[in-house]
């Protein structure tokens, strides 16, 4: 089931060679494990740089989104299997 969202997560990433990776989130009092990062990407809202990454666990696809500016991570897109 695919399903857009705009909900608040906690993220918990690796920063590493000059990146920052995803490793593992908390939404809905659940926690998931990336496991693959497929894509990552940049867009602008007026002037804040706001960073998008796909990725996925062993089940599920989502699509999150870093608002470096106030450091706030969303979860604006999931796909879950089932």
């Amino acid at each position: 089931m695919y399903t857009v969202l705009n909900d608040q997560v906690e993220v918990m990433v690796s920063f590493a060679h000059n990146r920052v990776r995803p490793m593992r989130m908390r939404w809905n009092e659940r926690e998931y494990d990336f496991t693959q990062v497929h894509l990552i990407h940049t867009a602008r809202e007026g002037t804040k740089r706001i960073f998008y990454f796909s990725l996925s666990d062993a089940v599920n696809a989502f699509k999150l989104k870093l608002d470096a500016e106030l450091l706030e991570w969303r979860l604006v897109e999931v796909y879950v299997d089932g």
